[in-house]
């Protein structure tokens, strides 16, 4: 029998942001070039992906494009519509590279850059002293060079005002640098064939949305939605050989390891009405290493997004379902009043459905991945324990929970409460019993979800409102909580309502748990968990 053929790590484009290092190192690549030629015949445009989405990657490819390197793209779809392939003079500028420099080191940062063009087009003049002035003499002399105006790709304009999003001082430094440079895109226009700008975010006062009027903003646009990222359709057409090997590697069906890609990295939407969009870097990680791992948080989870949550207190139990309208996703970013558009564009949260008479978004958490990320690295911030800490009772209670030594489950999860500081729960807060029961709801939901669990909380149905269900494993918990009352009471409740009917259908046990916190210990006193024939 003839042995399968899979793919070898090294043709896995992990991280690989350089288009014809991709294309000439054989690399598996989804063919995008169709919409990489729609975007070229725009002249002003910006586009807005989460981090890791490969907005790098598009940016190179459009360089090699505007390069006129025709022998990168032979095979793929833009071969069909590219016939003449003019080689443009193009600069182009990776501006993340600043967000790490000291302020004082930014222009020089960006001076950097620009002398290796100023090595093809000639030496600044006397009068070009700073990274915008000798930048605006580059598009000019390019232009008078070659007769062709001039390409500028700048990738990741905001990341250095990411850094100092929340520290007033600082950011009006940093702004100070990038709008001098950024000015040069609106002074040297008629130098200018194509623009092409992508980041996370928009600041105005940048004066890049406010001087290019003519910028074409196609972020929410429905026909560049899977420009960046990979679709299910995507995923079946080029990757299923790789999904047959880590069903292998898993010993699953491959229908059942689709199944838990889906759950693990789909559900990103970039407009209205969208095929699921997969995280392409977690994707193309868990083939390189066979695990379905958090490979995008394991990446780094910027500061801003941590300091956008203690800075708006946000409801967690809200993020599925929130709402936002459409004119805030538009919103400049240092005027938004709610994180929910910042969230949606930096990736954590993702659109799920839309009204359009109101003209309201509803977002919500796209998969496993980003919910179990992103709940750990939350959870410290809002009740003030330790990340080490939270995972060590992680680990013992999802192991417990998993193998039914529910008494070893609950002496954890009470270690845990025990944890969180007095100083995190009032004495105010704690006078008003629905409160106290709402604090650890609360608390109760972000641990599970940091342990990749789907969780829900106030789940409504006909017979009444059940405090949290969570799905883990092959088991269904379905619980009710008491302040200073039975935990057999709860279970009673759980029974009397019939709160595990909707799940009944579904092919996991489930498990019925009735728990009863005390208001004096501060913890979870006691349960009652009963597993359901």
């Amino acid at each position: 029998m003839q042995e399968k053929k899979y793919r070898r790590p090294a043709e896995y484009p992990c991280g690989v942001a350089d288009f014809p290092k991709l294309r000439s190192q054989g690399c598996v690549y989804v063919d995008k070039t169709d919409l990489v030629y729609e975007i070229a015949q725009t002249n002003f445009v910006f586009l807005s992906r989460p981090r890791r989405f490969g907005k790098s990657l598009l940016c190179s490819t459009l360089k090699a494009y505007f390069e006129g390197r025709k022998e990168l793209f032979e095979g793929l779809k833009i071969m069909d519509l590219e016939h003449e392939w003019k080689q443009y003079p193009v600069f182009h500028f990776s501006i993340s590279m600043l967000k790490d420099m000291p302020i004082e080191l930014m222009a020089s940062g960006l001076g950097f850059q620009l002398r290796g063009y100023e090595d093809i087009y000639g030496e600044p003049g006397p009068d070009e002293t700073t990274p915008g002035k000798r930048f605006a003499g580059l598009i000019r002399r390019a232009h008078q060079q070659t007769g062709l105006r001039a390409v500028v790709i700048i990738d990741e304009y905001d990341a250095p005002m990411l850094t100092y999003m929340h520290d007033e001082e600082h950011k009006a430094q940093v702004r100070k640098i990038l709008q001098e440079f950024y000015q040069t895109l609106k002074d040297c226009d008629n130098d200018e064939h194509f623009v092409f700008i992508t980041g996370i975010t928009k600041f105005s006062q940048m004066s890049i949305f406010s001087t290019l009027n003519n910028l074409s903003n196609i972020t929410m646009d429905k026909k560049f939605a899977s420009v960046c990222g990979i679709t299910e359709t995507e995923l079946h057409e080029v990757f299923d050989v790789d999904v047959e090997m880590l069903a292998e590697e898993h010993n699953v069906s491959k229908e059942e390891m689709y199944a838990q890609l889906k759950n693990k990295y789909d559900g990103y939407h970039f407009c209205k009405i969208s095929e699921d969009i997969y995280n392409p870097y977690s994707l193309l990680l868990s083939f390189f290493h066979c695990e379905l791992k958090s490979y995008w948080f394991a990446s780094g989870t910027p500061t801003f997004i941590l300091d956008e949550f203690r800075r708006c207190n946000t409801d967690l139990l809200a993020l599925d379902g929130a709402e936002a309208e459409a004119e805030e996703f538009d919103q400049p970013t240092e005027f938004m009043v709610k994180p929910m558009p910042l969230l949606y564009q930096a990736g954590y949260l993702t659109i799920k459905d839309y009204d359009s008479d109101s003209f309201t978004y509803t977002l919500g958490l796209p998969n496993a991945e980003v919910r179990g990320g992103l709940m750990k690295n939350i959870l410290p911030i809002v009740n003030g324990t330790h990340m080490e800490d939270n995972l060590s009772y992680a680990t013992i209670i999802r192991s417990s929970l998993a193998k039914g030594n529910y008494d070893r489950a609950k002496t954890a999860l009470q270690s845990f409460l025990l944890s969180i500081p007095y100083m995190q729960q009032g004495k105010d807060e704690l006078k008003d019993l629905a409160k106290y029961e709402a604090l650890y709801q609360r608390d109760l939901y972000i641990f599970f979800s940091g342990m990749s669990a789907l969780v829900q909380c106030e789940v409504m149905m006909a017979t009444g409102r059940v405090d949290l269900v969570m799905r883990m494993g092959n088991k269904t918990y379905v619980c009710e909580f008491k302040v200073n009352a039975s935990a057999k009471s709860a279970i009673d409740q759980i029974d009397n309502n019939r709160y595990y009917e909707p799940w009944r259908d579904i092919q996991r046990k489930i498990v019925k748990i009735g728990a009863r916190f005390d208001v004096e210990e501060r913890t979870l006193k006691d349960w009652n968990v009963e597993e359901l024939e």
